[in-house]
């Protein structure tokens, strides 16, 4: 008995007219009905197989036609008859595409409503844009038409921009396609445009408390949605720093994209850097995202650390011997409870860095002979030192070596006879000059007084003479 294996291939009834074109159709995709076990098909049994055009192909998707398929014999090279014919005949169209640009703005911001075709490619067509205003009124409730456009070849879409949003409107666009003789027709969903507060916060992950550091979330109606980011466009760093400044959280000091994006995600901000807060950057489609949620740390969730000598001493200026050495302390606080890097500063120079928790103290050694200058330490959150806290308290450490004990001893002896001496003098100048000031009695006329030869004039009264 000789088995034979089948090839079943698919074709249209007009494909052999033209085959002198030499172009050749998108292959179609055999495959096992559903329910065939391919690992235990059995001698003689039926095998369900399915011939299907691939959906990218042009048919039938423009040209209303017949379609049949057959097989051939790949040992004996015979082929079937032609299957039953299958009319295809086109009645609908697909949905057009709604999209607002920017899918979020702020009250007196701008947006476009753009009405788009399913694909490229769509001939004799023409978008119709409707809108109505919200909230419905009784009188109000039917979509009011704004305008079309008849699409050029190559052409895909049609668009409406309104300036100094205010209030909420919904969108719908239609399309109609006219082909062989008749239109079709077809709607988009409906598209609401209601400026929101676009407010931001960060929230640290396990939380629902906004702080000054987490993941960056902005309020859309009446929720939060995280942020997303394009890496090839936008400058993450930018974003960061206008948030920290919304928040009133200090400048940015790191930042990192998650390598995810959240399923709800609303789009990637396009800042320039001078924008006091988000809402007042274009928001872009969160399509075109492909690094998550931004994740960031402003400067007041990683405040400047603290230096000392000894846990407690912060005496801006120290004097050490020589021969000493000197351990240098930081420590930081933050809420954030994760590790970061420690870096020690002289004279504004790094020395080195270590990592540590919020709350643990690292210390540095100098060995003798300690340079004389000025020491502090800063704390980044990445092993990057681009992004960092402010210095810590400045310590100025110079070297003092004292006098030895001997000259220290005689400094003192020769002081205090200095200071006795000074004190002899001054009393005896003091009480010289008490006598001078004391006026004598008067003498008889002719007569004169005049103190003993070799006494001390500042010896009491004068003595008249006999």
């Amino acid at each position: 008995m000789t088995l034979y294996k089948l090839t079943v291939l698919c074709l249209t009834v007009f494909a052999v007219q033209l085959a002198e074109s030499q172009e050749l159709l998108p292959a179609p995709t055999l495959s096992f009905n559903y329910g065939v076990n391919q690992s235990a098909i059995k001698l003689y049994s039926s095998v369900d197989m399915t011939c299907t055009i691939p959906s990218g192909a042009k048919m039938p998707a423009e040209i209303e036609k017949a379609f049949v398929c057959w097989y051939r014999n790949t040992v004996t090279k015979a082929l079937s008859q032609f299957s039953e014919a299958i009319n295809i005949t086109i009645s609908a169209l697909s949905d057009p595409i709604a999209v607002l640009f920017p899918p979020v703005f702020p009250v007196g911001g701008k947006y476009t409503m753009q009405c788009e075709t399913p694909q490229i490619g769509y001939k004799n067509t023409t978008l119709n844009v409707y809108d109505r205003l919200l909230p419905l009124r009784h009188g109000n409730e039917s979509f009011q038409y704004i305008g079309s456009r008849v699409l050029a070849p190559g052409e895909w879409g049609a668009a409406v921009t309104r300036t100094n949003a205010g209030e909420t409107y919904e969108f719908m666009c239609e399309m109609e396609v006219f082909l062989n003789g008749k239109t079709l027709r077809s709607r988009s969903k409906i598209l609401t445009a209601m400026p929101d507060e676009l407010s931001v916060h960060l929230v640290p992950k396990n939380s629902d408390s906004g702080t000054c550091y987490g993941e960056a979330f902005l309020k859309v109606r009446d929720g939060w949605r995280p942020l997303c980011f394009v890496s090839k466009f936008y400058d993450s760093m930018l974003v960061a720093s206008i948030i920290c400044r919304e928040l009133g959280c200090g400048p940015a000091i790191d930042y990192d994209r998650l390598g995810f994006k959240a399923y709800n995600a609303i789009g990637t901000p396009n800042c320039t850097g001078n924008e006091k807060k988000i809402a007042e950057c274009p928001i872009g489609s969160a399509d075109f995202c492909d690094q998550g949620t931004l994740k960031i740390i402003c400067s007041d969730a990683l405040p400047p650390p603290t230096l000392s000598l000894s846990e407690r001493d912060t005496s801006s200026w120290v004097y050490v011997r020589t021969e000493e050495s000197v351990t240098l302390g930081c420590i930081f606080q933050s809420s954030i409870n994760d590790y970061a890097y420690i870096t020690f500063t002289h004279n504004g120079q790094d020395l080195s860095t270590t990592t540590a928790l919020p709350g643990n103290r690292k210390t540095m050694t100098l060995r003798d002979p300690v340079p004389e200058g000025k020491y502090a330490c800063y704390v980044h959150p990445g092993s990057s030192k681009l992004y960092r806290t402010e210095n810590s308290n400045v310590i100025g450490i110079y070297i003092y070596n004292p006098p030895p004990p001997g000259a220290v001893a005689g400094g003192v002896i020769t002081t205090v006879l200095g200071i006795v001496i000074f004190v002899y003098v001054c009393v005896y100048r003091a009480r010289e000059s008490d006598v001078q000031d004391t006026e004598p009695e008067s003498s008889p006329r002719g007569s004169t007084t005049t103190p003993p030869q070799g006494a001390p004039e500042s010896t009491g009264a004068n003595i008249p003479q006999e």
